[in-house]
């Protein structure tokens, strides 16, 4: 099956799709909390730091950072999405100690450089030139400065994509291919020897990635995982770039979920990798 021609990291976050993630803002953050703590544990922010949030999206993660560093550090969010900052300026507007730019943090020195520390949050997987983007992010950071990140491990192994995208295996002539891992994308980083590879030679030092595995809460409902999933990420994607009919694609989605379905919700598996590195 061909795939549909592309746009690029800029047009497609700056797309309805944009849109619909600020939208989806607030139950994204709820459903990545535990990761994003995890990610958080790892860079081990300290008052008064400088820190650098990359692809920031809706800002939840740069409030995260700003209460971590206190009233006397700051947290500097950078995103390439209209619609997303825009949410989350709004988010932050009583917040002193917080700051957000619209720019490519992979081609672009950040005012407020040098930083003591950067994080980010499945936002770093996309650069069209990865090396040269953690290169330009090292020079952003001060020297010794840390770097924290977290992105995915394999499709196979996150059950709470995979799953509902092959669930609409029955509206195609064939099979969707999972994502290609050599193709900036959300499983750019699947295999840990390839972020090691990558910081190793944008000049990164001490590069430790460590696996994270754990549940995700997906809906309260298999009804209600499916209209979310059916929003943002592979499974929407899949139904528009493939002009699936939405109701049918839903109820297949449903079918696959409810034998996730337990007392407290849908649940599946996410696996990911929580990176570090020092500049």
């Amino acid at each position: 099956m061909s795939e549909p021609v592309r746009p690029t990291q800029l047009e497609y976050w700056n797309s309805k799709v944009g849109e619909e993630w600020a939208r989806q803002a607030g139950r994204t953050d709820k459903l990545f909390a535990g990761l994003t703590q995890a990610t958080f544990k790892a860079l081990d922010l300290q008052p008064g730091e400088r820190v650098l949030d990359i692809g920031c999206g809706a800002g939840e993660t740069t409030l995260t950072a700003a209460q971590h560093v206190g009233a006397s550090g700051h947290a500097v969010g950078v995103d390439i999405s209209k619609p997303l900052l825009e949410l989350a300026r709004a988010r932050a507007k009583a917040i002193t100690n917080i700051d957000f730019i619209e720019a490519d943090v992979g081609v672009t020195d950040i005012p407020g450089a040098p930083f003591d520390a950067a994080f980010s949050r499945f936002g770093v997987m996309f650069f069209d030139n990865p090396i040269a983007a953690f290169t330009r992010i090292r020079a952003n950071l001060r020297p010794g400065g840390r770097l924290a990140f977290i992105c995915w491990r394999g499709f196979n192994e996150n059950l709470w994509t995979s799953g509902p995208v092959r669930a609409l295996t029955p509206m195609l002539p064939a099979p969707l291919p999972p994502p290609d891992e050599t193709l900036p994308g959300p499983m750019f980083f699947a295999d840990p020897d390839k972020a090691k590879s990558v910081l190793g030679s944008a000049n990164w030092r001490d590069i430790t990635v460590e696996a994270w595995d754990g549940q995700l809460l997906i809906g309260a409902t298999a009804a209600d995982a499916a209209a979310y999933l059916l929003k943002i990420g592979p499974s929407a994607r899949a139904v528009a770039d493939h002009k699936l009919d939405p109701a049918k694609a839903e109820q297949l989605i449903v079918e696959n979920l409810a034998k996730s379905q337990g007392p407290g919700g849908v649940s599946l598996a996410a696996a990911c990798w929580i990176v570090r590195a020092s500049a």
